[in-house]
């Protein structure tokens, strides 16, 4: 009982600083609201270092997985004929000053993934690893083509996870 209480406690921590993570990546690229890709790049600097982990064993850069999401706002843009090439600058930094977090469709719905993976799993708090995981479930999204710009397939991460979260 202690040690669930103990662990509710950790867990609130490590959401806070997730979403804060979060925000200020999507801050850094220039974006008002966080989306999953933000969410991950927020979850390989928690403090666990788990979700660091998961892209070691894996091979993955996170400066490459940065590279990756970018590609897919060049892509995007390209695809409508729009010339990209000033993506390649780096963005302004958005300053804002909400008091309470807002974040895209792809970021709400990594924060309700999480909310049911802890109603179930209550034997552990929450990781980077798990984070990586339920992003790593979407299918869709800018964090699916990262992954399939890297190669990197949606079997192989959440083998890494497991991996990651036995040991």
């Amino acid at each position: 009982m202690l040690k669930r209480l103990g662990w509710r406690l950790r867990d609130m921590r490590t959401v806070s600083r997730l979403i804060l993570g979060a925000d200020e990546q999507a801050h850094m690229m220039g974006e008002r609201e966080s989306g999953a890709e933000h969410f991950l790049l927020s979850a390989l600097n928690l403090p666990d270092g788990t979700a660091r982990r998961v892209f070691d064993r894996i091979g993955i850069d996170p400066e490459k997985f940065k590279s990756a999401i970018k590609k897919q706002y060049s892509d995007a843009l390209s695809s409508i004929g729009v010339d990209a090439a000033f993506l390649e600058e780096e963005p302004e930094t958005v300053t804002s000053k909400q008091i309470l977090h807002h974040s895209k469709p792809s970021g709400q719905a990594v924060m309700k993934e999480l909310y049911s993976l802890k109603k179930h799993d209550k034997d552990r708090p929450l990781l980077g690893a798990h984070i990586v995981a339920v992003i790593a479930k979407m299918k869709h999204g800018v964090v699916a083509r990262a992954f399939k710009t890297l190669c990197i397939d949606q079997e192989t991460i959440l083998s890494a996870v497991q991996k990651e979260l036995d040991s």
